[in-house]
């Protein structure tokens, strides 16, 4: 089975979004050894049984946030793979793939470093739109 340079190219925004994830994963898991060296509570008892209702505010968006890129992303992930492996060739596609992925990038660090929810919520939004322009031009294609 050969494979188009342009069908290659799918893998990238794959591959991105993963390490967006890995490293949101990192954030939190730095700022929950960070807490359990520097929480007088934390330090003495260990992690709490539901660590999210002792967290602060800050590590539970970051937690939120983590919880987020393994909600709508699976569909992002489940047709951009198809496409890789169906060898689909679309340039729409790759680029809504692009544009799907700095949006979640770009709402990634507003969710983890801004309480401004109208930024972040437009972020999000803008990324249901260009995924769901995803899904239907997936459809077409098939």
């Amino acid at each position: 089975m050969e494979c188009s340079k342009l069908t290659n190219s799918l893998i990238y925004p794959i591959l991105f979004l993963v390490i967006v994830t890995l490293v949101v994963g990192f954030v939190h898991t730095y700022g929950t050894v960070w807490l359990l060296n520097n929480n007088k509570k934390w330090k003495k008892d260990g992690i709490p049984l539901d660590p999210k209702l002792a967290s602060p505010e800050w590590l539970i968006m970051i937690k939120n946030n983590l919880i987020n890129l393994f909600e709508f992303p699976i569909i992002f992930y489940l047709i951009s793979t198809i496409s890789y492996l169906q060898n689909i060739n679309d340039v729409f596609l790759l680029a809504n793939c692009w544009i799907y992925v700095l949006l979640r990038g770009a709402h990634s660090f507003m969710h983890i470093k801004s309480m401004d929810t109208n930024i972040r919520g437009a972020l999000w939004l803008f990324s249901q739109v260009v995924v769901s322009l995803i899904v239907v031009r997936f459809i077409m294609l098939i």
